[in-house]
């Protein structure tokens, strides 16, 4: 057999057998020098990309480390907790606002929200400083059913809108006394004028007896003035019980007492109240009577000679409307928002109390009293709740 092997392999064939071969060669090490190449660029594209990875997880680091630092910082509570209610985290704000919270402790919502009032301000107690701290708390749950709880401490805020009570209340005050002490002026100044003129000595018996009914008259006036103070300052202290008052009384009470008053003034007068004997109003009767008449006075304090003035009583919706039309000449626009502000009048002799003190036995009662004008009229809208079955 080698024989024929020998005798078949001719320097030719050899020839042809090595040219593949180096040729096979020549391809394998230019593949594999390509395959360095490439080798290379991957381990350069890999380096860059752990570069980079390893930038943006420093980066990474350092927001989260901004982020801890900021929250710790807030001075709002910051708490976060676990889906079990165990906490995870809190900042500094949080264990100040809560002496005592620690990590790993039970979150107890429900102990604080106890301590809420009305507003949503939870009051807490410090046994060791005897303050008592107002906070509100907010609620953030996330997904992965963690929740992370905001503490703010309104004190400061609570403190400042007390003040500004306060100063509105001191403003209100010193508006009131210099309205009441112009309001005195005018009378006590004319009565003291009218007492001067007394001690002339040419004065003769009838002049005399003229002063001093015009003394007195002042003096009267004085007393008024003080009474109708005296009624506004002691409106919520009213002894006066809270009972169902019918309105066919109610009605036929300012009939009764406003009727004679237009008709000394030549003043038509008219009630428009009908189908409504059913109906009832919790109140205190003679408060509300007196309030009902005071608007009705206000009205005869406006209209011409031979003016109109109605009352007209309906029932919507569970709810009375009074509405007191006249055809006086109104009140100017710009005035408007003042009309029930204690002491505000436009009347040379009127006290501007008479509409404050109407408007707050109506607030008493959960109603509403307002003013507009309709068809050339001045309306006065009274709006109280009906009361319910006996």
């Amino acid at each position: 057999m080698s024989n024929n092997l020998s005798t078949n392999t001719t320097p030719e064939t050899l020839a042809a057998t090595f040219a593949h071969f180096n040729a096979v060669t020549d391809e394998l090490i230019k593949a594999y020098q390509q395959l360095e190449i490439k080798v290379e660029e991957l381990n350069t594209q890999l380096t860059q990309a752990n570069d980079e990875l390893l930038q943006k997880s420093q980066a990474n680091a350092q927001l989260a480390q901004r982020l801890a630092t900021l929250v710790n910082e807030l001075p709002a509570g910051v708490i976060e907790t676990d889906a079990k209610k165990q906490i995870i985290s809190l900042n500094n704000a949080a264990k100040t606002m809560l002496p005592g919270l620690q990590r790993d402790a039970h979150w107890n919502e429900a102990a604080l929200l106890r301590q809420m009032d009305a507003d949503g301000v939870i009051h807490l107690a410090d046994p060791h400083s005897g303050r008592t701290r107002y906070l509100t708390l907010q609620t953030c749950p996330l997904d992965d059913r963690s929740t992370i709880f905001l503490l703010h401490d309104v004190g400061t805020l609570r403190h400042l809108h007390e003040q500004l009570a306060q100063q509105n209340k001191l403003a209100s005050m010193g508006q009131m006394a210099a309205s009441l002490a112009h309001q005195l002026r005018t009378p006590l100044a004319t009565a003291l004028l009218y007492a001067k003129n007394l001690e002339r000595p040419t004065l003769s018996a009838e002049e005399r007896l003229k002063f001093s009914r015009k003394i007195v008259d002042r003096l009267q006036a004085l007393e008024g003035l003080t009474q109708e103070m005296l009624g506004f300052v002691r409106q919520n202290t009213s002894s006066e019980q809270i009972t169902r008052y019918p309105l066919p009384e109610l009605v036929h009470e300012l009939e009764q007492s406003f009727a004679p008053q237009c008709e000394g003034h030549g003043v038509h007068f008219q009630i428009h109240a009908a189908a409504l004997e059913q109906t009832s109003l919790n109140c205190r009767p003679k408060e509300l009577a007196a309030a009902m008449i005071g608007l009705l006075e206000n009205a005869l304090q406006h209209v011409p000679a031979d003016g109109k003035i109605t009352l007209e009583v309906l029932n919507r919706e569970n709810c009375l409307t009074f509405r007191i039309r006249d055809n006086g000449p109104g009140i100017a626009p710009e005035l408007v928002p003042r009309i029930f502000e204690p002491f505000f009048t436009t009347r040379a002799n009127g006290t501007g109390l008479g509409l404050a003190i109407t408007k707050r036995v109506i607030d008493a009662l959960g109603g509403e009293l307002s003013y507009h004008r309709e068809d050339d009229s001045t309306v006065f809208s009274v709006v109280l709740p009906q009361a319910g079955e006996p």
